[in-house]
């Protein structure tokens, strides 16, 4: 648009020294060339210069520039009177388009070039221009570009810093509204550290989050996220955790966001997040208070839970899972699972002659050990007593191998009791309350063998065949 109308400018410039010409002056190559420069200010209305490189834009000052050139010498422009007033106006416009649509300095570059076509006229022998132009008026001219340029990019620039913050706030909403309550701290972990590279916008984000034991559950996106966090990024965590407010640490050339996540009154984790944009720290700052504020809320929600589910799954003396628990337990057999019953062999001797507290110390031992020598897979529970039950997810290939395990990991220990174990393949086709008794009648069969070893149960009808064969 702003080409267009400097074009068309010119254009009016040439008409109106038509008009102030004598009658006996006028000549048509005036009206001509203000013909040309309408149709070139309508080509460039309708171009999109905003596609082409920043130079492309210098196209209609430099056709204005090429218009006064040939008035000069095809329809003898620097000869009239107006002339001073004509080319003065002329380098006001070129220039001020220059500053319009280029960054500033560009209307100081390109003055020469005006200048250079005023001192052009003034070699037309009828009219010289003198030298108040190039000296004044083009200085004064380029003075106004450089004023209208500043104006431009600085409008720009708050155009800009209005967009990126609108963006960034609907990123932001975008993202909160997508955020869906987790089901355990891990996935909580991952879902913060994906919220907020995309929030800010960053490469690199590492979460940690406290669960509600103290243990710390770290989650890192990004490059090189199966690598452990370098010393900086678990320096500035272990103080996020602490902390209550965000902050920008400087690394490098880049900037780091450092988060605290809160949850009621214990903090819930951090956030660290490279690098984040630095143009407008305080609003990235006042961003991260808001997210922070909101994933926090989510997480206090899910602490709530896991307390609660705590209070109500956990085994007050082992700090394993209670009978509910492992019903619990039982119910979520899938196919190829291995149900483990065990039993501390001689366990009413100990409390008979070492006292309850004795007795409470060994099943403590035994959960401790079982959370020590279980797969992450695999899930322990009391039923009740001294029995415990273990759930070996997968283990098809050799069930007997996990009770063994278990077994001999508690003998090496040279502890005071040992350990009896019926294990149970489940199987699609039964009910987990048969798998439940096929494991219970073989922790009987391995009672009654002798105690202290592992005992697979075998269907009394496939050993039948066998015996028969």
């Amino acid at each position: 648009m702003a080409s267009g109308a400097l074009l068309f400018s010119a254009a009016l410039l040439a008409v109106l020294d038509y008009v102030a010409r004598e009658p006996s002056e006028r000549g048509l190559s005036i009206l001509y060339l203000a013909l040309a420069l309408v149709f070139a200010g309508i080509y460039a209305y309708f171009t999109d210069w905003d596609r082409l490189p920043a130079l492309f834009r210098l196209a209609p000052a430099l056709a204005f520039l090429g218009a006064i050139v040939a008035s000069i010498f095809w329809a003898n422009t620097a000869g009239t009177p107006h002339a001073v007033v004509g080319f003065a106006a002329a380098s006001v416009l070129i220039l001020s388009y220059v500053g319009f649509v280029l960054p500033p300095g560009s209307a100081l570059l390109f003055s020469p070039f005006v200048i250079g076509v005023v001192l052009l006229a003034n070699q037309v022998d009828e009219f010289r221009v003198g030298l108040a132009v190039p000296l004044i008026g083009v200085p004064v001219a380029a003075a106004i570009g450089e004023l209208v340029s500043a104006l431009v990019d600085r409008s720009l620039r708050t155009a800009r810093w209005f967009s990126s913050r609108t963006e960034r706030l609907a990123r932001l909403d975008d993202v909160l509204r997508r955020f869906r309550r987790p089901s355990s701290l891990h996935e909580a972990a991952h879902e913060v550290a994906q919220a907020a590279q995309e929030i800010f916008q960053a490469d690199r984000a590492t979460v940690v989050l406290r669960d509600v034991v103290g243990g710390l559950i770290p989650v890192t996106l990004g490059p090189y996220s199966n690598e452990d966090p370098d010393p900086e990024t678990a320096m500035l965590v272990a103080e996020a955790i602490g902390g209550d407010e965000p902050r920008l640490v400087p690394n490098g050339r880049q900037t780091m966001l450092v988060l605290p996540l809160p949850a009621a009154d214990v903090p819930a984790g951090a956030v660290v997040v490279h690098p984040v944009p630095s143009e407008d720290p305080a609003f990235t700052v006042d961003l991260a208070r808001l997210f922070g504020t909101q994933v926090g809320i989510a997480i206090e929600h899910l602490f709530v839970i896991n307390q609660l589910e705590r209070a109500t799954t956990r085994d007050e003396l082992t700090g394993i899972g209670n009978r509910r628990h492992a019903d619990a337990l039982i119910n979520s057999l899938e196919d190829g699972d291995a149900l483990i019953l065990l039993d501390l062999d001689g366990f009413k001797e100990v409390n008979d002659t070492m006292g309850h507290a004795a007795g409470d110390q060994v099943l403590q031992d035994l959960s401790n050990h079982l959370q020590e020598c279980l797969r992450d897979s695999d899930t322990s529970a009391r039923l009740g007593g001294d029995e415990f039950l273990v759930v070996a997810r997968r283990a098809f290939a050799d069930p007997v191998a996990v009770a063994q395990r278990i077994l001999r990991g508690w003998a090496q220990a040279g502890r005071s009791t040992t350990l009896s174990a019926g294990v149970a393949l489940h199987e699609s086709t039964v009910d987990v309350a048969e798998t439940f008794d096929r494991a219970d009648q073989a922790l009987y069969s391995a009672k009654s063998a002798g105690k202290n070893r592992a005992q697979m149960w075998v269907n009394p009808q496939r050993g039948a065949d066998q015996s028969r064969r």
